[in-house]
């Protein structure tokens, strides 16, 4: 086999690159079209997006707002909507028809107890009636006798006498009876040859919903141990606190807005009942009560409301406000969308302060002097859900 020679050689490789073509370059991948996204912590928008959405922008400001006197306070049920449920004789707990949460009628049924005191009460009461019948027999037939002249004064004033002691033994023993929740119409179906029942039904005294019930079946129940507390809760009241300097503002009917953390897109409305009389020397407030109608129920006592008095203003407050427009709620939390860029934003958790008309203030996120989106935020915030989506799924 001869040896190829140098020029051979190259001939050989120039032929093969020919035949088999150069490698052609692959193509390049169409560009995706360009949407907003969170990236590194901030909002991205094209250049179309931040045109539809017409961004306006602000400064965060330092400057001294007045805004309409706030004070905050818990929900509480009225005084005279409370009822603590008892049983008026003591006895072992043999039926429960309310729990807690149950929604009562006044005059409604809430329990049943077995009272052996209820049925001696009531035998003893059907000795008395029969024993004030006997004696006011015997004294009768006495004046009938001593009419006759058959009976002397003295045995006459002795039966008389004892008619009247079984009489008030008798009125003793229904009074009990009474007293032990037995009307005047189940007084009068009792008879000697009935089988006295120690069932006692324990009824509701008013209309409302049951928050607590503290026994349960077979448990000894005392007349001094609540069994039930019922509240009315169809109007709540709220203690606030107003400084003395701002009482001649405040006037009996007028008008407040409540606003409470769990419902934080809800208010409520309701009017100033009663202004105290007299100022705490400490603090220099008086109280006010706030009654508010509470149909839905959505109010519960121990809720923390923060309550805005209509017509009023208080004291002017310094801090840091931003434009109210550039606040969006989301869920609990506050944002404002900070600019970091011509078309780049960062959202921001926030925590807002007073409202002073078209103002909010912040007292933490934004300091002044920075830029953030006064217009068009809810096209951000829109934005930034949809990433927020993408990167969950």
């Amino acid at each position: 086999m001869h040896a190829l020679t140098p020029r051979a050689l190259c001939a050989i490789l120039v032929a093969l690159a020919t035949a088999c073509g150069a490698p052609s370059e692959a193509p390049a991948p169409a560009a995706a079209p360009e949407t907003a996204e969170p990236r590194d912590g901030l909002l991205h928008l094209t250049p179309e997006q931040l045109q539809t959405a017409r961004i306006g922008f602000g400064r965060a400001e330092r400057r001294a707002e007045t805004a309409a006197l706030v004070a905050t306070g818990e929900v509480e049920p009225p005084a005279d909507g409370v009822a603590q449920v008892s049983p008026r004789v003591a006895g072992r707990v043999a039926r429960l028809t309310k729990g807690v949460g149950d929604q009562v009628k006044r005059g409604e049924v809430v329990a049943v107890i077995d009272s052996p005191e209820l049925g001696r009460a009531k035998a003893d009461f059907i000795a008395a009636a029969a024993s004030a019948t006997v004696a006011r027999e015997g004294a009768d037939r006495e004046r009938s006798l001593f009419d006759q002249r058959i009976s002397s004064e003295k045995e006459l004033r002795l039966a008389e006498a004892e008619a009247t002691r079984a009489r008030a033994d008798k009125e003793a023993a229904e009074v009990r009876l009474h007293t032990l929740g037995v009307s005047d119409d189940q007084l009068g179906a009792l008879r000697a040859d009935d089988h006295f029942s120690g069932s006692v039904a324990i009824t509701a005294p008013m209309t409302g919903v049951v928050v607590s019930r503290s026994v349960s079946l077979g448990q000894h129940a005392e007349p001094q141990d609540p069994m039930f507390e019922i509240m009315d809760l169809r109007t709540v009241w709220i203690s606030v606190d107003v400084y003395e300097r701002d009482l001649a503002q405040v006037v009996l009917g007028q008008s407040v807005v409540v606003r409470v953390p769990a419902w934080p897109a809800r208010t409520f409305t309701g009017t100033v009942a009663v202004i105290g009389a007299v100022v705490d020397h400490r603090s220099r407030t008086i109280k006010l009560r706030v009654v508010l109608p509470n149909a839905d129920g959505a109010l519960k006592p121990g809720m923390f409301a923060t309550v805005e008095i209509a017509g009023t203003t208080g004291a002017p407050r310094e801090g840091v406000y931003v434009a109210a427009s550039a606040v969006q709620r989301d869920g609990q939390r506050s944002l404002v969308f900070v600019r970091r860029g011509p078309r780049d934003f960062e959202p921001r958790v926030v925590e807002v302060g007073q409202v002073a008309r078209d103002w909010i203030e912040i007292t933490r996120g934004v300091t002044a002097g920075e830029e953030l989106a006064t217009a068009g935020t809810f096209a951000l915030k829109s934005e930034l859900e949809k990433g927020d989506l993408g990167e969950d799924e």
